[in-house]
């Protein structure tokens, strides 16, 4: 357990208090620490090292110190973190490389395996990194590992503003679990967060995919469609679910449905789409979320297929999609769905 994570150059192990002076020798280099726009003191070192090891005990992770495997020489701080955005609690990645060991890819390689911890150990939805904006060697770092712009946050050093982007990824890994009771609960937390965010617009909030419809197994994500009452509002609705967190991701190839990126200002995974009140894909949503309430054999079916597809793909979420469509097929034929609309359903694989 001191050593949590390894990679292929990297060993990631818990701060002990004797290494002060390793810990030291990056947080009192102005080099090292230009984005903080402050060195620490040895006081402060000591903190610092106090407070990680609080971390390590209360949630098992924090920043570690990294050490290269070949000299076994600390080449800085990497690690899993856990953060707010907005007062949403996340788990975050951050690290603080010397300055002599930057331009080694340890930072890409050691962020990359706290992501995989995060995803894998931690089990969480997505992974998040704040970064100051003029930061460009991280900036880098998130984007080669696939994160994506989500928000921006102010944070407040010793008296000072710091603006911060806030980045995300979703993770890749398919896992199918049990109806969860709480799944109505983060609905509605995800509802009145988007009827704050669209006050004044004409809208309803529909929960579909499988986690409304009770009893069924699902992959712990929430499923929103926002349903304009005029489709001509879009453009409005479509800015004020960005200020409030929601990035645009356009239609992905979907007519008629707008998807967003989910926010992190909230604590759990989720999809949001905007749909025309037409649109082939809101009557998909709507059709099956019925047909499966109303019919719990049928939803049990459907969840065992679903769990055999989440073992046999585990980490290809297009694989698992593509195995359920013939049996979705099915279930909208039977819900009275027009042959055509079915096959071009299937077709994009909604």
């Amino acid at each position: 357990m001191n050593a949590p994570i390894e990679t292929e150059r990297l060993i990631l192990r818990r701060m002990e208090e004797g290494d002060f002076a390793e810990i030291a020798s990056m947080m009192q280099d102005a080099r090292v620490m230009y984005a903080w726009e402050y060195v620490f003191s040895d006081e402060e070192v000591r903190e610092w090292i106090a407070r990680m090891r609080r971390r390590y005990e209360s949630c098992g992770y924090a920043y570690f110190l990294a050490l290269e495997k070949s000299s076994g020489r600390a080449v800085g701080q990497i690690g899993v973190l856990p953060c707010g955005i907005h007062g949403a609690p996340q788990i975050g990645i951050g690290y603080l490389l010397k300055y002599e060991c930057r331009g080694r890819g340890y930072a890409l390689e050691g962020a990359r395996a706290c992501m995989e911890y995060a995803f894998r150990r931690l089990d969480a939805p997505f992974a998040v990194a704040d970064i100051r904006p003029e930061n460009g060697a991280s900036l880098a770092v998130v984007r080669k590992l696939g994160f994506t712009l989500r928000d921006e946050i102010v944070k407040v050093v010793r008296g000072k503003s710091m603006p911060h982007l806030v980045f995300a990824k979703d993770s890749p890994l398919v896992r199918v679990m049990p109806y969860r009771e709480v799944w109505p609960e983060r609905f509605a937390e995800l509802k009145a967060h988007l009827e704050r965010a669209l006050e004044g617009c004409s809208v309803r909030v529909e929960h579909v995919g499988s986690t409304s419809v009770p009893g069924l197994a699902s992959k712990d994500v929430i499923d929103a469609d926002v349903i304009p009452a005029d489709w001509n509002a879009f453009p409005e609705i479509s800015a004020r679910l960005s200020a409030a967190g929601w990035r645009p991701r356009g239609d992905l190839g979907v007519p008629g449905r707008e998807a967003f990126e989910a926010s992190v200002r909230l604590p759990f995974a989720h999809h949001l789409y905007v749909c025309r009140a037409d649109a082939p894909a809101l009557e998909n949503h709507l059709r099956l979320r019925g047909y499966l309430r109303a019919r719990p054999e049928e939803a049990a079916r459907y969840g065992a297929l679903k769990m055999r597809l989440a073992a046999l793909h585990p980490e290809d979420v297009a694989r698992y999609c593509a195995g359920k469509s013939d049996l979705i097929g099915e279930f909208l034929t039977a819900s009275g769905m027009s042959p055509e609309t079915v096959r071009d359903i299937r077709k994009i694989n909604v």
